[in-house]
């Protein structure tokens, strides 16, 4: 029996667990699939998520390029050369057609006659064109393209081209206002073997010595309109041609919005303003003081704000982006970073936390606040109730930390003695803020453009002769570092306020 049992024993085979070789390698393929999915999935999102932000900054830019082109006077709008036809549909030039460009895109229509140098007008007289149609090079962030711009002529049906009464109004011949086409196209990336398609934004003007009707044909998806037109903007350009049929801006209910520039030209006491161009770094303008006060530096004596000047910075040659170079509006000892890559203005936080209104800082308090006003009004200047502050900034050094710029909208008194600031209908605050979210960083390693919408409370009104004002100053109490730097007075970073109003001013003088 023993032996038996021992026997058994010897016969019984080992147990064994685990995986054969091939079931391992099976495992291994499903796992090596599910992650190229999931990568997949992952690179696709990231794709998209670019093309987003690169459409967008594509429609900014070519936003930011109608408003430049709106500030040039009516007689001087038009281009200094006919753009060439391309035979690519996916290019911009490829809607040109000799001395016409077709408004609608998809499909080509409603072709008009390009505004051009040496045009002459009806009546009499010539367009003195100096706008380049492009493709004008363009770069912001990660983010590079090409901005293509025209002119065309607009005729407005509904207007007659002839009056029996010559108190009426009409509007002769085919060129009763002008209509701006800006088309920004991405740049192909080095990874992709296709053609972007491109973005457009379509404005029109209106000959402000005339009192045509404006239409609202051509405010169609594709066809034009702020990034292709819509219901909203239509309806707005309804109200303008209802002001337009009143005599203008008698009945004082058109809405439209009036740019002034952040310029780094001294106001003059008195008359318009010209603006000086910068032509190297320079020492900080001490803005605390009044426009009789002329300019000045340094902190011993108050000088004259700073300019918001009605036209834009210009372009002296808009195919180089190295022309005009970036200077420093601050090149102050004291305010030297510590990596010398100052531009603009380097604007330090003042000594005590919050937004002060004027400076509290005994030492420097000019580089603790920065002030603009426009010239003297020449007429009462009524503000609906929005004013809009877009401007570029970025941290000092390129160091990472968070900050927040305060705001202070004003109007000083004719005689410069007194100025009276606007409250912010939010919060009743005399003041608004722009900071970087929670703990995150200001824009740190290139410029960025930021977007401060101020609602006033009350409606309000600068008076013939009182000027429109703007103070920027930096709160210490969630600014860590010294203080932020700004830039303005430059066609690739035109700091500005878009004020909504009822009485612009965009076509004096």
């Amino acid at each position: 029996m023993l032996i038996a049992r021992f026997d058994s024993q010897e016969r019984k085979a080992p147990r064994e667990d685990g995986f054969t070789l091939i079931e391992v390698l099976v495992a291994s393929v499903i796992l090596v699939l599910a992650a190229m999915a999931v990568f997949g999935v992952l690179a696709a999102a990231t794709r998209n998520a670019q093309r987003a932000q690169a459409t967008q900054v594509a429609i900014d830019k070519a936003q930011e390029e109608i408003e430049k082109l709106h500030s040039i006077p009516y007689d001087e709008l038009g281009l200094d050369r006919r753009p060439e036809y391309n035979p690519l549909p996916l290019n911009p030039n490829h809607r040109v057609s000799e001395a016409s460009f077709y408004v609608k895109r998809d499909p080509l229509s409603e072709k008009a006659e390009m505004v051009v140098n040496e045009r002459p007008l009806y009546g009499g007289g010539q367009v003195v064109g100096n706008v380049k149609p492009g493709p004008i090079r363009f770069k912001e962030g990660n983010v590079s393209g090409k901005l293509y711009r025209y002119i065309v002529w607009r005729n407005d049906p509904t207007c007659p081209e002839s009056a029996t009464n010559l108190a009426e109004d009409f509007c002769p011949g085919n060129q009763d206002y002008k209509q701006i086409i800006v088309a920004a196209q991405i740049d192909t990336g080095g990874n992709e073997s296709f053609e972007h398609n491109y973005v457009e934004v379509q404005s029109q003007v209106v000959n402000p010595d005339a009192r045509a009707q404006r239409t609202t044909q051509g405010n169609e998806p594709g066809g034009g309109g702020r990034g292709g037109g819509g219901k909203q903007e239509e309806e707005e350009l309804e109200k303008e041609l209802k002001e337009d049929q009143t005599g203008g801006q008698s009945s004082g209910k058109a809405v439209t919005a009036q740019q002034f520039y952040l310029s780094d030209t001294p106001c003059s006491a008195s008359g318009t303003t010209p603006r000086q161009a910068i032509t190297g770094d320079h020492l900080l303008h001490n803005t605390l003081g009044t426009c009789a006060s002329g300019p000045r530096t340094g902190q011993t004596v108050a000088g004259a704000p700073d300019t918001l000047l009605r036209a834009s910075p210009p372009d002296p040659d808009p195919e180089d982006e190295s022309n005009p170079p970036l200077y420093d509006y601050s090149s102050d000892t004291y305010l030297e970073p510590p990596t010398g890559t100052d531009q603009g203005l380097q604007l330090l936080h003042d000594d005590s936390a919050g937004c002060n209104f004027p400076p509290k800082s005994s030492v420097h308090p000019e580089a603790k606040m920065h002030r603009w006003v426009t010239d003297k009004m020449t007429q009462p200047f009524k503000l609906s109730g929005t004013v809009t502050l877009e401007f570029y900034s970025r941290t000092l050094g390129e160091a990472s930390y968070p900050g927040t710029v305060c705001a202070f909208l004003f109007k000083r008194s004719a005689d410069e003695k007194s100025d009276e600031r606007f409250r912010n209908a939010e919060n009743s605050q005399l003041y608004w803020t722009y900071s970087s979210q929670g703990t995150g960083s200001w824009p740190r390693t290139a410029w960025t453009k930021l977007r401060l919408t101020m609602k006033i409370s009350g409606s309000q009104e600068v008076a013939k002769d009182e000027r429109l004002g703007l103070a920027l100053s930096v709160d210490a109490g969630t600014t860590p570092a010294e203080g932020l730097q700004i830039m303005y007075d430059h066609p690739d970073y035109a700091s500005r306020l878009e004020v909504d109003t009822t009485t612009p001013i965009e076509g004096e003088g």
